[in-house]
């Protein structure tokens, strides 16, 4: 049986190869186990959600069983929810610690099992490598669900209006109403599905939504909000003459959106946009969080306003205790995860596209207005990212270990004027661009990113960094 292996963020597997109804149960029983022994477990016990995906509701069901067998009260999601609701059921005391069912924006032949603390941030390499080393440990302990309901110890649990209402309270929604924005909003078939248009719609707000079904193969595409993902939405934005498009992955952690002119606006954009509302319209200032792969644009913001910026490890996790514990006003990561401190220490793909709509109707601009005052006053920051299939994640870590023992001088003609290891090999080179090489945590690939001042330029280095991946690993 192949090892259960936990990464980036919680554990996954193909269905029905590794991700197994019998692997699902062991991995709960192990974690009931580092629950009770860790002092998790008070008297509210775990929530459980799930996404879209296939099967995920009877995985979330089997991972009740195996809970309440082990004497720890379940509440469990009614009906599908975004991962971030699992953490604002923990931070809002209706939980000690929680689990979502999903493998966020991986293919539809994933699932997984994401853990959340009770913090309400995804458990750090500490936590899940004790998880790990308890598999196989212990006898799986099982009670029949509907007994569970029966008897009391499985409770269903609809977390969405006291959500709905939270945000109303913390994000200006009379304001957004008041903008009069017509929206085109795309869950990607995941588990956001009209949350948006839940909560902005009773407001004024004009919402048309698409790909708004459970469709557990995601119309065959990959459910990450990135530009080439999102093509119908962007030609929907176009053809509806919206204000702005949101996108929002398998789980509704991350997002992507689309201006009024049909441009891609990536997740770093995104940042330094909700980053400079935060700053002058909110008054919020102070550390932020941003992993190795996202963009410098927010060190120049950060400069400007006088606060420090935190380069982490890829992954939320190491920043959800930042924000848990008021240590950084926001953190986020180039794939689209945006988390702020008022609200709850995990990304969340919904909120922080209500931030970007708070901030139009703020300053009266458009999205793609916002985007251009951003060029102006601090350059151009072009990024991308490229991934390479490999044999396995291990042969993407050993391509990367090999990097590190020996660096290349140059790259696309550039002197390499900078080096860290913090997750990956990241080249700052010597006019301000930057590549970094990393190994998927979850899939068979070599991530490969790259930021600079202009697409000629991001192209030639990008093409040297697939050409050396290409020849290393012939």
């Amino acid at each position: 049986m192949k090892a259960i292996r936990f990464g980036t963020d919680g554990w996954r597997g193909i269905i029905a190869e590794d991700f197994t109804f019998e692997n699902v149960r062991r991995v709960a029983q192990a974690t009931s186990v580092f629950a009770k022994e860790s002092g998790w477990v008070k008297d509210k016990g775990v929530f459980i959600g799930y996404d879209t995906r296939f099967f995920s509701e009877d995985f979330a069901k089997a991972c009740a069983e195996v809970f309440a067998a082990n004497g720890i009260k379940v509440g469990i999601a009614k009906k599908h929810v975004p991962t971030p609701f699992v953490t604002f059921v923990i931070v809002n005391a209706r939980a000690d610690f929680g689990v979502s069912i999903t493998a966020s924006h991986n293919p539809y032949q994933y699932n997984g099992f994401k853990l959340r603390t009770p913090k309400g941030g995804a458990a750090p390499p500490e936590v899940t490598s004790s998880i790990e080393a308890l598999l196989g440990t212990f006898e799986v302990k099982r009670l029949d669900f509907d007994e569970g309901v029966k008897i009391g110890k499985i409770e269903l649990v609809d977390p969405y209006p006291e959500y709905i209402k939270w945000v109303s309270e913390r994000v200006d929604l009379e304001l957004i109403g008041r903008a009069g924005f017509k929206i085109v909003v795309d869950p990607m078939h995941g588990a956001a599905m009209d949350l948006v248009k839940l909560i902005t719609a009773p407001y004024g707000c004009d919402v048309v939504t698409m790909n708004c079904d459970r469709n557990a193969f995601f119309g065959f595409k990959h459910p990450e909000p990135i530009e080439k993902n999102i093509r119908d939405l962007i030609a929907k934005v176009i053809d509806a003459k919206a204000d702005a498009g949101i996108a929002t992955d398998g789980d509704g952690d991350r997002l992507g959106m689309v201006d009024e002119r049909g441009n891609f606006v990536n997740p770093h954009q995104l940042y330094a946009l909700i980053l400079l509302h935060l700053v002058k319209n909110r008054g919020i200032k102070g550390p932020i969080a941003k992993t190795v792969s996202t963009t410098n644009l927010l060190n120049k913001i950060a400069q400007k306003y006088g606060f420090e910026v935190i380069e982490t490890a890829v992954g939320f996790k190491y920043m959800a205790d930042m924000l848990a514990d008021n240590k950084i006003v926001m953190g986020g990561e180039e794939s689209g995860g945006l988390g702020v401190q008022f609200h709850i220490p995990e990304r969340d793909g919904t909120f922080s596209s209500l931030l970007v709509l708070e901030y139009m109707a703020k300053e009266g601009k458009t999205l793609g207005e916002l985007v251009d005052s951003l060029w102006e006053e601090f350059g151009p920051h072009l990024y991308r990212r490229i991934d390479v299939k490999v044999r396995s994640i291990e042969e993407a870590r050993r391509f990367v270990e090999l990097l590190e023992k020996e660096p290349p001088e140059k790259i696309a003609d550039l002197l390499v004027t900078e080096t860290t290891f913090i997750d990956g090999a990241k080249f700052v080179l010597e006019d301000g661009s930057w590549i970094l090489f990393r190994a998927s945590g979850t899939e068979p690939l070599l991530r490969v990113y790259s930021e600079s001042h202009s697409l000629e330029r991001l192209d030639k280095i990008l093409g040297f960094g697939r050409a050396l991946v290409e020849e290393r690993l012939s």
